[in-house]
């Protein structure tokens, strides 16, 4: 099984939280635990938002996780990574076929980071058509008619039909 590095990223601050310990980076200052409340049942969009942040804050030198060729200078800038939290929003919207909710959401991602690729978002090409014609349309609205022009054409050959065998008649003799 291979896991990604933000998912690794993820499972180690969620096993440091668990043993009560802060997550720090080294080189950096400690990130205190979160405020403990009443309910430990927390709303999607705060959860998703800290599970951004804490991986764009975690972003090397060697590149993002959305985009391994991009070299950064230090973490994300806030609509780098508000971007890719509604690339994410997108896809969680897009495996509930909400495609309506989702072309919103990566117009969102296409608009706040004109560099975002939404084909390197975890998990893109797993999709239905649909949430593909859903990214193609967030592309056309942002004013990127380039990217969609490339995601339609892969997604065409992806997607191309395919020319079914035909079978054989069995012929029964008496």
């Amino acid at each position: 099984m291979m896991i990604s590095q933000p998912a690794w990223w993820c499972l180690e601050a969620t096993v440091q939280r668990l043993l009560r310990r802060s997550v720090a980076e080294p080189g950096a200052e400690t990130l205190p635990d979160p405020p403990r409340t009443t309910s430990t049942i927390q709303a999607p969009e705060a959860a998703l938002q800290r599970v951004v942040a804490a991986v764009g804050s975690e972003a090397t030198q060697s590149g993002s996780p959305a985009d391994p060729g991009k070299t950064l200078a230090g973490p994300l800038t806030p609509a780098e990574r508000r971007a890719r939290a509604a690339a994410l929003r997108a896809l969680a919207l897009s495996r509930g076929r909400r495609f309506d909710a989702a072309r919103a959401a990566f117009t969102d991602a296409a608009t706040l980071d004109p560099l975002l690729d939404l084909t390197r978002t975890p998990a893109f090409w797993k999709l239905e058509r649909a949430a593909h014609e859903a990214a193609i349309d967030a592309y056309v609205a942002a004013g990127r008619d380039r990217d969609a022009a490339v995601l339609r054409a892969r997604v065409r050959s992806t997607f191309r039909p395919r020319a079914l065998q035909t079978r054989q008649e069995l012929v029964f003799t008496p």
